[in-house]
């Protein structure tokens, strides 16, 4: 009787709890709300190399297998945005260090710019 009785109070208990929903409200500054928010995907506005477009994907390819060769720690992206075909290189989070890189290429790659877009976290090495 003693072990029903202590069963039966468990079953009960047990019904109820689950039915109990909480919830938890965060009260912060919406800076720090949007500093946080903006890092859980893994992309940052940062800048990239534009340097080449072409309607050509076999030329893209040509100039990003010459570039990887003359900048091979520098990771290239090709994009495809209606006609061209767009190379861009680098994850840069300030425009100084895109400046770096774009003051050493900008002869080989006259047609090169600094854009600022969504970057990937730079490589650690």
């Amino acid at each position: 009787m003693n072990s029903s009785l202590s069963i039966i109070c468990f079953s009960l208990t047990f019904c109820f709890s689950s039915a109990v929903f909480t919830q938890t409200k965060v009260i912060a500054d919406g800076r720090i709300l949007g500093l946080v928010g903006g890092k859980s995907g893994g992309s940052y506005m940062g800048y990239r190399l534009h340097i080449s477009f072409d309607a050509e994907k076999t030329v893209i390819d040509s100039q990003r297998k010459s570039f990887i060769s003359q900048y091979p720690g520098v990771d290239t992206y090709v994009a495809y945005r209606t006609p061209y075909f767009y190379l861009d290189a680098g994850d840069f989070r300030t425009k100084a260090e895109a400046d770096d890189i774009y003051s050493k290429l900008r002869k080989s790659y006259p047609l090169s710019t600094i854009v600022k877009q969504a970057i990937n976290l730079p490589r650690i090495d």
